[in-house]
């Protein structure tokens, strides 16, 4: 898919209109300085080497992360409402792409009813992992005898997260679902996955961005690499601030202006880079 470049999506977000006012020295001096060049030829190689791994050629930002691909087994989601219609009843692997679960979010988007996205993005997350119907169905059920809310409930929450995406922005839909519209057992790892996804289905210059435990690693590294700088002096310590798994709603701003920032140094070089294939290198590397 080539970026269209009269769409506000393939124009810079800036990251400036990310950064919280009330952001740390230490913060704001990572924010603003950005990746050196080291990592910056760091994360130019990993998009090479992903490439020719998984396209087998040089492809646009768009296309390298539309095939980004996660097997799951059907058959093991097919138990929820709302798991889309694709090969439900298989028992062999499926190869679910990013672009796939877009076009979920698309359809939950014209229908206006969001537990698919819910479903596909959490298959999608766990990928072939045991563990992941079971965690869904507390989500969704409940778990150790106390009910889970109402399935209507459960759809009312989202359409809301989504319209504070919409409206306000993703750290207003992130901060509604870490507090007042909170799904028992649905954290920041899996409904910034879901609001990831609710996201590309509209022209936004700044989407929201999956933050889980790895990414949050990943970021804990940035930030340790320059605790020595100047403006990290009475700092908190790189681990406290990137500790999980409920991450507030000023953090994830702060990751989202950091990777946004990262995408447009990257950019400069008359490559294009979006803050998703950022995202979507940091989460794949090592580290």
């Amino acid at each position: 898919m080539t970026a269209d470049p009269n769409d506000p999506a393939a124009q810079p977000c800036d990251y400036r209109t990310l950064l919280p006012d009330d952001a740390s020295a230490y913060d704001k001096g990572v924010v603003e300085c950005g990746l050196t060049a080291e990592e910056q030829d760091w994360l130019r190689q990993q998009r090479r080497e992903w490439e020719l791994r998984v396209v087998g050629r040089r492809c646009s930002a768009e296309e390298q992360v539309n095939g980004h691909s996660i097997d799951v087994v059907p058959a093991r989601w097919a138990q929820f409402d709302g798991w889309p219609p694709f090969g439900t009843a298989a028992s062999s692997p499926l190869s679910l792409s990013r672009g796939a679960v877009t076009d979920v979010a698309r359809q939950c988007r014209e229908r206006g009813l969001w537990l698919p996205l819910l479903v596909t993005s959490f298959a999608w997350g766990w990928g072939s992992r045991g563990f992941g119907p079971t965690r869904l169905r507390w989500v969704l059920n409940g778990k150790g005898g106390l009910p889970g809310l109402p399935t209507s409930e459960i759809q009312e929450r989202l359409a809301a997260a989504v319209n504070a995406l919409d409206q306000r922005g993703a750290g207003a839909a992130y901060q509604l679902l870490l507090d007042a519209g909170r799904i028992s057992g649905f954290g920041p790892a899996f409904f910034t996955k879901f609001l990831y996804f609710a996201s590309r289905t509209d022209s936004v210059q700044c989407p929201a961005l999956i933050l889980d435990a790895r990414l949050a690693r990943q970021m804990r590294g940035f930030w340790q690499r320059r605790a020595d700088e100047p403006y990290a002096v009475n700092g908190r310590s790189a681990r406290w601030l990137w500790q999980g798994p409920r991450w507030s709603a000023r953090r994830y701003q702060i990751y989202r202006a950091f990777i946004c920032r990262s995408a447009a140094q990257l950019s400069v070089s008359g490559e294009r880079w979006t803050a998703e294939l950022v995202e979507l290198l940091l989460f794949r590397a090592p580290g």
